[in-house]
């Protein structure tokens, strides 16, 4: 069974879209200010292709990144290699790894909070990075505006696009006619499709993924429950004028929070 994560070198150009530079400008604003100090360290979660911890390992802090997927974490390694970039690509669970190392700040990206299907998973979770910051250390989760989970008014979040690089395209399609929603366990079976094309010959790859629409009120409960963490800000996009809201501006969940020592 293919699984999106096992296709790096597609899911990177799959994913390469964002404004990355830009993001971390963001995620280094919220996460000093939380701080009160400039961030020294930081480790991104389900980190992919590892695009914005690259980012910080080039403006010389303490960069790490971590997923499950050894596929994913052997392709990121070697880009991180080919840069000559300081930084470790660890292959682990972000529900149970645990370090000496310390970091200032953690972060998580996109859908991939959603990855978390249980609400022992977030609690894990919470533990996990908590155990992994410095005292007063900030934790940022970006995901889904909760309307995108449950079909309430304009969906932000893209489901079909095309990316190329070097002659490859690939066009996305997240989601299909046989996904299937549980309402008990508020898990979504989904089927991610990429159709790649390279040398005019197109090769398509089906690859189901579970993903967990987490509502608001039970994200908030989790995070007093932890006793970990408490929400400093929250925002609806990787902008800081843009609270968290209703209004179509407000697009993503973006949970800045801090460590309670």
């Amino acid at each position: 069974m293919t699984r999106t994560y096992s296709l790096p070198h597609i899911y990177d150009i799959a994913f390469d879209f964002r404004d990355v530079k830009g993001e971390v400008d963001f995620l280094l604003r919220v996460a000093e200010k939380q701080l009160g100090r400039p961030v020294k360290s930081a480790i991104e979660l389900a980190c992919g292709p590892a695009y914005h911890a690259r980012e910080f390992a080039r403006r010389g802090i303490v960069s790490d990144g971590l997923d499950r997927s050894p596929e994913m974490v052997a392709y990121t390694r070697e880009l991180a290699s080919k840069e000559r970039l300081a930084m470790n690509v660890i292959e682990a669970d972000m529900r149970s790894y645990r370090s000496e190392k310390k970091y200032d700040f953690a972060y998580i990206l996109i859908a991939s909070f959603a990855h978390l299907l249980t609400n022992q998973d977030i609690l894990d979770n919470f533990n996990c990075v908590a155990d992994l910051l410095n005292d007063g250390g900030v934790y940022v989760i970006v995901t889904a505006h909760p309307r995108d989970f449950w079909g309430v008014g304009e969906r932000y979040a893209k489901t079909h696009w095309t990316m190329e690089r070097d002659g490859t395209v690939v066009i996305t399609d997240w989601g299909g006619e046989n996904d299937r929603f549980d309402p008990l366990t508020e898990i979504d079976d989904v089927t991610v499709t990429f159709a790649v094309t390279e040398n005019s010959e197109t090769t398509m790859h089906k690859c189901p993924e579970r993903l967990r629409r987490l509502s608001f009120q039970t994200f908030q409960a989790l995070v007093k429950l932890s006793g970990r963490f408490e929400i400093a800000s929250l925002l609806g996009d990787l902008d800081e004028s843009v609270p968290l809201s209703n209004e179509n501006e407000s697009g993503r969940l973006v949970a800045v929070m801090g460590k309670i020592t």
